[in-house]
């Protein structure tokens, strides 16, 4: 395949094979039967056939690369010993710092050049402004398996393997223990025995009323509701939790348009800290969502880094060939493109009034003014 460089500006894809090496959840807003926490699922329409298939949402893992790059800054904040208001950092880190006071669209020329220009503003967009993101994930991602596989780009079908997708997945026990079922000895627990007797006999009463709940409703032949369930403070549960198993390959797919060699750079560095993370879903405290990441760097066609991540999970370095697009980034650091101020400049606060303090129009500023006169 040609290795080529990319030009002054340019549109890079990120692409590739996440493997897991751990299970991995994502929760369902759907939710589940008693006791079953169910991945998130999504329907495929391949080969003329109809599938549920598992998936972790582009969303969650793009959320996670700008917050990496947005750390990159925060460093460099931190470095100057300058800080940031609340607003700024909230506009760095997940696009807007509220959901009102906002002015899509309302930015001057001027600043509309500065943002795209910018490192930060120029990849990720966002701010009260809502400056457009030139980053876009390709696809949710997606189990490489053979019945999707037309889903992928053809370079990777060959990756699928030959299972279903629900043979991809698990049921797992998230079982947690009550600490103080057992009274601890060495008399440093304040008033243990009355703390015993209380924390039993509350533990056991709600198991009671839970229990006569569900025969109850059993007897009569009907369901208990789930806004109706009496809740138990039991810390003695168990919870089976689906996640798709280890070694599940998922594609990765991320494009960047129209962007420099800076902006290109802290992309990069972004997806390597995120890989180091090295957690997709949750649980991650638990041991799950872990994984190795095998992606290359393409502009068109055109391999331009053919391994972008060196190493093992964890410890991944970029690769030698994205020296280039590093180096320009630190250019534009040590140029100022993380101060305090320049940041607050891309992205103001409190720009657009609330409509309480908008300026009165038409009659009612004449009657107004006739008022005041």
């Amino acid at each position: 395949m040609e290795t080529i460089a990319p030009t002054s500006k340019s549109t890079i894809s990120i692409r590739g094979v996440i493997t897991l090496t751990a299970h991995a959840h994502q929760t369902s807003p759907d939710g589940g039967a008693d006791g079953i926490t169910p991945q998130m699922k999504t329907n495929v329409l391949s080969s003329g056939k109809l599938l549920e298939v598992p998936f972790i949402t582009a969303n969650s893992v793009k959320g996670l690369i700008r917050r990496a790059a947005g750390d990159v800054l925060v460093e460099q904040i931190m470095a100057a010993k300058e800080q940031i208001s609340r607003n700024l950092y909230l506009s760095i880190k997940r696009g807007s710092y509220s959901r009102t006071g906002i002015e899509a669209g309302g930015a001057s020329y001027m600043q509309m050049i500065a943002a795209n220009e910018h490192i930060f503003a120029g990849l990720f967009g966002g701010g009260a402004y809502m400056y457009p993101s030139k980053v876009r994930m390709e696809r949710d991602l997606l189990p490489m398996v053979e019945s999707i596989r037309d889903v992928f780009p053809e370079r990777y079908q060959a990756i699928c393997v030959d299972v279903q997708p629900y043979q991809i997945l698990k049921k797992i026990l998230i079982a947690s223990r009550d600490d103080f079922q057992r009274l601890p000895e060495g008399g440093f627990i304040e008033n243990a025995e009355e703390a015993y007797v209380e924390h039993m006999s509350a533990k056991f009463g709600a198991n009671q009323a839970k229990k006569a709940q569900k025969a109850e409703a059993k007897a009569e032949g009907q369901y208990v509701a789930k806004d109706e369930k009496i809740k138990t403070s039991d810390l003695n549960t168990y919870t089976q939790v689906e996640t798709m198993i280890p070694g599940t390959p998922l594609f990765f797919g991320i494009t960047a348009s129209s962007v420099n060699a800076a902006q290109i750079g802290l992309l990069l560095t972004a997806i390597q800290r995120w890989a180091n993370a090295n957690a997709l879903g949750g649980g991650s405290t638990r041991g799950r969502g872990s994984f190795k990441a095998a992606l290359s760097m393409y502009e068109g066609d055109a391999v331009v880094i053919d391994q972008l991540l060196v190493g093992d999970a964890g410890a991944y370095t970029l690769s030698e060939k994205a020296a280039h697009y590093t180096a320009e980034l630190q250019k534009a650091l040590i140029g100022g493109q993380a101060s305090a101020q320049k940041l607050a400049a891309i992205y103001p606060s409190e720009i657009k009034m609330d409509s309480a303090e908008k300026a009165p129009k038409g009659k009612r500023a004449s009657k107004d003014a006739e008022a005041e006169a």
